[in-house]
């Protein structure tokens, strides 16, 4: 859709159907994921820990679900922040402010470690903002582990029925629902028996099929002429992504950025031609309408 959106008629939608071999091995050497089934409740997201993943929403949401409804209760955040250490320290400050114990940051594991912490989880939360499908959703369906997601992006249609979808940021609602499946056994298995038959219709889709009609209907249609895009397009994402580091831990830094000069249209995109930005404006900056620091002649929105 938001290929779509920018002109590229000519898209399909490939299913992602995972290969579980990778949880299917012997029991993971983690210590850790053996003195956590101890009675507890473990809450569980994995992904990258950058910005989009929206890792401060999880942490919020867990501090006002540990807080007001289970004391015995801890959160365990997986995967790899190499590149983002600013991020995760900013993470970090966010746990010291809050005054919340108990949240793991366990970075990289092997699979045979991820298999055994998927076993110990009670539930997986998401929070993601934006999504090109999310495995890790679908491991979790798989593992037997009980799904809530903010419904964003390609979420909903990955997780196609199964779980549980929200559509809110307000972490006391979230908490709320967290209580909801956690605490009521008979929804608890619903949500997994809904997470069984979504799965059972992602195995059963003919990847290879789609993939090959897809590209025999491409090579059926005439050629088109090559979209415009920015020369700069992966810098400006780089620096969109710092930006939004800026808006959501730093905002009156971010409140103080320069914001872009009117756009003119798509055709000259990173061609550095145009009138300087009004002088005076109030307008707030957004992470995708400021100028990149390091490319100065860069006009077009951030992606």
């Amino acid at each position: 859709q938001e290929l779509e959106a920018l002109g590229f008629r000519r898209t399909d939608v490939l299913p992602v159907v995972p290969d579980f071999s990778h949880l299917d091995g012997s029991q993971g050497q983690l210590q850790l994921a053996s003195d956590l089934d101890d009675g507890w409740v473990n809450v569980m997201f994995v992904g990258r820990v950058i910005p989009n993943k929206k890792f401060e929403t999880v942490i919020r949401a867990f501090h006002v679900y540990r807080t007001r409804h289970n004391p015995r209760s801890r959160l365990l955040l997986v995967g790899s922040y190499s590149g983002f250490e600013r991020y995760l320290s900013m993470l970090q400050g966010l746990i010291a402010t809050l005054g919340t114990p108990d949240v793991h940051f366990l970075g990289h594991v092997s699979n045979e470690d991820l298999a055994a912490l998927y076993d110990v989880a009670d539930l997986f939360l998401c929070a993601s903002a934006h999504e090109g499908f999310c495995v890790p959703i679908i491991e979790a369906f798989y593992k037997g582990v009980p799904v809530l997601a903010y419904a964003s992006t390609a979420v909903p249609t990955t997780m196609d029925g199964g779980g549980v979808l929200y559509d809110t940021t307000d972490p006391f609602e979230i908490a709320r629902l967290m209580e909801a499946v956690l605490d009521d056994p008979a929804l608890e298995d619903a949500v997994l028996q809904s997470q069984e038959a979504a799965l059972a219709r992602l195995l059963a889709r003919d990847f290879a099929g789609t993939l090959l009609g897809f590209v025999e209907r491409v090579i059926a249609l005439p050629p088109r002429p090559a979209p415009a895009v920015a020369w700069d397009f992966w810098a400006q994402f780089e620096q969109f992504e710092r930006f939004e580091e800026l808006r959501q831990f730093r905002p009156a830094l971010f409140q103080a950025l320069p914001v872009a000069p009117p756009v003119s249209g798509v055709g000259d995109q990173g061609s550095g031609i145009g009138a300087p930005p009004s002088v005076g404006t109030t307008r707030t900056p957004d992470p995708g309408s400021l100028i990149p620091v390091q490319f100065p002649r860069c006009r077009a929105r951030c992606p």
